[in-house]
């Protein structure tokens, strides 16, 4: 999970005879590959999200996440004052809420909007996309003397909070600089934009991200990685429900 695309594979996608639009164990190799390179697989972050909905004050808040491997996060509201303490729990296929003061956890879908945010519960606590998706190489060019990629994600299944997505990265660093999201309908319903290259864990990694929704007009959320540091091995009682209000 930490390495970067080889130059071995860069030759064979530059040279072999691949049908666009076919799909490739290549291609799903570049996926991994991009899940990789934006996050370690055990980590501590602290985040910042701003979201700007027109006619409305802008929701501002800041949290600490610790997260291992495909399926673990656990987000903790530190700012505004009056949301903290509130935590977000991804574990397994299973989503929580925990509100401080209740005396059980509440669930969550994937699909449902992220506190108010243009992010789904799923864009925000799952870091990784090839388990959920299919990937196919919809095309690629040379930018200088790298390969840049598009590729068409598709879902595998009916529960993930996107049928497809397309994806733009290069080869190298195998970081995407575009996401978009689109609906059952086939309509694009909102764009990730990643940007501000920063060392981060040990690593380059994107520092700023906006989600731009399609459907409101002029809505977006920015999020800021403050800080990110990977970790060792984090205990199993983080990712217990019953755990979150202890």
């Amino acid at each position: 999970m930490r390495t970067v695309f080889s130059s071995l594979i860069i030759l064979f996608l530059v040279h072999a005879n691949l049908a666009v639009g076919a799909k490739d164990p290549v291609a799903q190799s570049l996926l991994e590959r991009m899940d990789n390179a934006l996050f370690p697989q055990t980590y501590e972050m602290t985040m910042s999200m701003i979201t700007h909905k027109p006619g409305l004050d802008d929701l501002n808040y800041l949290y600490e996440i610790v997260g291992q491997g495909e399926d673990r996060s656990l987000m903790t509201v530190t700012e505004p004052a009056r949301e903290r303490g509130k935590k977000i729990l991804l574990s397994g296929e299973n989503l929580w809420l925990y509100v401080p003061d209740v005396s059980r956890p509440i669930r969550l879908t994937r699909k449902q909007s992220f506190m108010g945010t243009t992010f789904s519960n799923e864009d925000v606590m799952n870091s990784t996309m090839a388990d959920d998706y299919d990937a196919e190489i919809q095309s690629r060019e040379m930018r200088g003397h790298e390969v840049y990629f598009r590729a068409i994600l598709t879902a595998k299944r009916p529960d993930v909070a996107y049928a497809r997505l397309e994806v733009g990265l290069d080869s190298t660093s195998c970081i995407p600089d575009t996401i978009v999201y689109y609906g059952l309908s086939g309509k694009a319903l909102k764009r990730l934009t990643l940007s501000e290259l920063r060392e981060l864990a040990g690593r380059m990694r994107p520092a700023h991200m906006k989600m731009e929704d399609f459907i409101q007009e002029g809505a977006y959320t920015e999020v800021e990685i403050l800080r990110l540091k990977e970790r060792g091995e984090l205990p199993e009682s983080l990712f217990d429900p019953t755990q979150l209000g202890k």
